[in-house]
């Protein structure tokens, strides 16, 4: 087993001997289309090292040549380490020799013919790549500058697992069964630092994920309403543009989403925009009616749009528009039926983005249940976003509703979640057991239905005015087994932990096995911790985890002190059971107190202080509270010790 993310679809080994990548190479880059992203990432890849470009014949596309040196037999069979020559220069210990010369060849076939033969068997699949390795180098030949890119983060990986040791001779050939492979910030709650967002997504493009569903609220630079924008965390324009950059240059589209119905609450809780509310206590939800309302969101709509001109579509949200159509106005206007006055109000709205050439993206859930009737009523120039988080029969639910949107000629997405409210707000890590079942089946229907769009939802709280769930970087996981069954909707489930293990944190299955025993795809945040001290990638992550999961021991056992404080209320001044109050409490006490800092160390590398202080305090709150409360009444705090 190769431990790649994305699994290839096609990958076989082969009797050729193994490349030493540790040697002097040379990079021969091809390009249709020139493109200077292609030659960043070839020099970033192989630092040093010389790069030359030219452009093929028409229809060979792109491809990637890195020709390394050859050593002698006598060499080999004696183990002594020769004199590279370099490229037409004769030596008798060393000879340069180039993969489309010798060994990948095929028996001398032309370039031109071995070109057309090798793409078609790509049979016009965009971001489809080959990868050959042998012991002279490897050729990687794409159509589209993405595929070659891809290509070569496969080959990358393939030096991460190997290291200046040799890497296996092989030949993959690979493409995307999913258009659109799309990750998601959302920064209502808790957020990375900036710079590090930036560095997120060059990450996900190492896992061929393509796109990006960005939820920025009141963390966007807002300039028409600057009173949304938040004071402290709100990105700078330089921040913003740091991303799109980043984004460009990793082949990752960026779609933007500005809430325009519901989870509004950054917006009217501000008492100059109180009155758009649909009623005084629907703190989140704006009334379509109300003449300002159009007014107010299509201008937030064309800001988002304007900062992201390179976006082909615009998300409106539209999700949980809970207190729709109760006010006077709208249940006058739209005769009290709901889904009327939701389809009305959003119709307004994709004529507005498809008027600007965007493509408008709406969350379904309102629509769920919607009279065909009404249904009917709804633009086309449009997309449905299915979300489906729980539940054993994804495949049933999706397919009812990719039909009933299908048949009117509105696209449908889909949207799994790598982490979601799942009955647990408070969320150290995912609730994985739910996460890698909705991942899997959503894998299984967008196969069946042919879904083109898929987006890993990866939410950091219920809304706006609730406390954060986890941080973005413990869910890595369920992230990549996403990128790996959105390009792959066959890889193999039963071998992606092992995967991950080896890829992401270097820990062998052999190692991890031989220590653990067995353990299934849905066990990673109840082993990596355990591993820790194996764990020779991505080591920050892994021990985040591990104070998280330090944390949850202390904390889910203090949340049983109320049994042993019912106790003494039962049997006041039984000294057996104040010992054993006291026991409990001074345990789970320390161990609650000894996460403390070392949970703020951690997320300071990843957050902003104040950020960062605001999560570890969401967390200490209640245990806070009844120190200074239920404890101190007790007697327990001034008994500790």
């Amino acid at each position: 087993m190769l431990s790649l993310i994305p699994e290839p679809k096609q990958i076989r080994m082969t009797d050729k001997k193994p490349w030493r990548a540790g040697g002097e190479v040379l990079l021969r880059l091809a390009m249709e289309v020139e493109d200077p992203r292609l030659v960043l990432h070839c020099r970033r890849a192989f630092p040093g090292r010389e790069v030359t470009s030219a452009a093929p014949e028409a229809g060979e596309g792109y491809s990637l040549l890195i020709e390394g040196f050859a050593e002698s037999k006598e060499t080999e069979s004696t183990g002594s380490t020769s004199t590279h020559t370099e490229p037409g220069v004769s030596g008798q210990d060393a000879a340069w020799v180039a993969p489309g010369e010798a060994g990948l060849n095929n028996g001398g076939a032309s370039a031109s013919n071995l070109a057309e033969a090798e793409l078609s068997a790509l049979k016009g699949r965009r971001e489809g790549y080959i990868l050959e390795v042998s012991a002279n180098g490897a050729i990687i030949r794409a159509l589209d500058a993405p595929g070659l890119y891809y290509g070569l983060q496969t080959l990358l990986q393939l030096q991460s697992l190997h290291g200046d040791s040799d890497i296996p001779a092989v030949s993959i050939t690979d493409w995307p069964d999913t258009e659109l492979r799309v990750m998601n910030f959302d920064l209502r709650q808790t957020f990375s630092k900036p710079g590090r967002l930036t560095l997120y997504l060059a990450e996900f493009s190492r896992y061929k994920t393509n796109a990006v569903l960005i939820e920025y609220e009141d963390k966007f630079p807002f300039s028409t309403h600057r009173e949304f924008a938040h004071p402290q965390h709100s990105l700078s324009r330089e921040q913003l543009e740091a991303l799109k950059a980043a984004a460009h240059e990793h082949y990752i589209e960026i779609i933007p989403l500005q809430q325009s119905f519901g989870h509004l609450e950054y917006v009217l809780r501000h008492d100059a925009w109180k009155h758009l509310r649909e009623t005084e206590e629907s703190t989140g939800e704006i009334c379509p009616s109300h003449p300002q309302t159009y007014e107010l969101i299509t201008g937030l709509l064309a800001e988002m749009m304007d900062a992201h001109p390179g976006s082909r579509y615009i998300h409106l949200g539209c999700d949980e528009v809970y207190s729709l159509c109760e006010c006077e106005a709208c249940r006058e206007a739209f005769g009290g039926v709901r889904e009327r006055a939701f389809i009305s109000f959003l119709n307004r709205l994709i004529e507005f983005t498809a008027s600007r050439g965007r493509q408008a993206i709406f969350w379904h859930d309102m629509l769920d249940k919607c009279p065909p009737e009404e249904l009917a009523k709804l633009d086309p120039r449009s997309a449905a976003m299915i979300w489906i988080y729980n539940g054993r029969n994804i495949q049933a639910e999706v397919t009812s509703l990719t039909h009933k949107f299908r048949a009117l000629g509105i696209e449908v997405m889909g949207a799994p979640a790598v982490r979601s409210f799942d009955w647990a707000e408070h969320q150290n890590y995912p609730v994985i057991d739910n996460r890698t079942d909705n991942l899997l089946q959503w894998a299984e229907t967008a196969e069946q239905l042919d879904i083109r769009c898929m987006v890993a939802t990866n939410w950091t709280g219920p809304f706006s005015l609730g406390v954060p769930y986890g941080v973005f970087e413990t869910t890595w996981y369920p992230m990549l087994l996403h990128a790996d069954l959105t390009w792959n909707r066959h890889a193999d489930a039963d071998t992606f932990i092992d995967r991950f293990l080896e890829l992401f944190h270097g820990i062998t299955p052999d190692t991890g096995h031989a220590q653990l025993g067995n353990y299934l795809l849905e066990d990673y945040y109840d082993i990596i911790w355990k591993l820790i001290d194996n764990v020779q990638k991505n080591k920050d992550y892994a021990e985040l985890i591990a104070i998280m999961h330090d944390f949850e021991v202390a904390t889910d056992r203090s949340r049983a002190i109320h049994k042993y404080a019912y106790r003494w209320e039962l049997y006041p001044g039984d000294s057996a059971e104040w010992r054993s109050l006291l026991n409990n409490y001074t345990r789970n006490h320390n161990g609650r107190e000894a996460v403390r800092p070392r949970m703020l160390e951690a997320l300071l590398q990843y957050q902003p202080r104040d950020m960062a202080e605001h999560f570890v305090k969401s967390r200490f709150y209640l245990h806070d509270y009844l120190e200074q409360t239920l404890y101190q009444e007790l007697g327990l705090v001034h008994s500790e010790g």
